[in-house]
């Protein structure tokens, strides 16, 4: 069984993965993107879903890898299972988290079976989304 020392560390080296948050509400994207770097997390969000399947499919050089996806459902560019099928394309084992509106509950639903790791449903608290990333990363 890892030390506690260990169990830290690794915890510690997770969190510091990067993280891109698309919610085309700017200021939920911002909210969560904000919290999850509170949490240790490099975390940065982007408004707009087609902007952010660019960033997925084609980085540009020089930037570090995103580690993980966190993204709403429901965006009227690419919507969230486009962008779940598109960052699974360029990244299999990339982390994906699917944040939705309790009315798209199905939809979540089929996020997860589409490969999504979670689904949350809003309003959620930050430490929830943390603790999924962390949860997933640890797997990747």
């Amino acid at each position: 069984m890892p030390s506690p020392s260990t169990l830290a560390t690794t915890a510690h080296a997770l969190t510091r993965r990067r993280v891109l948050v698309v919610d085309d509400e700017p200021s939920m994207a911002e909210t969560v993107a904000d919290g999850l770097v509170m949490r240790g997390f490099d975390a940065f969000a982007v408004a707009s879903s087609r902007a952010a399947a660019a960033m997925l499919a084609h980085p540009a050089e020089g930037d570090p890898p995103i580690d993980a996806l966190v993204t709403d459902l429901r965006m009227p560019e690419l919507d969230g299972l486009e962008l779940l099928a598109v960052s699974l394309r360029s990244d299999a084992r990339r982390p994906v988290i699917v944040m939705t509106a309790y009315s798209a509950l199905e939809s979540a639903v089929e996020s997860v079976r589409r490969g999504a790791n979670a689904s949350l449903i809003k309003p959620f608290k930050t430490d929830e989304i943390a603790s999924a990333l962390t949860r997933a990363l640890a797997q990747r």
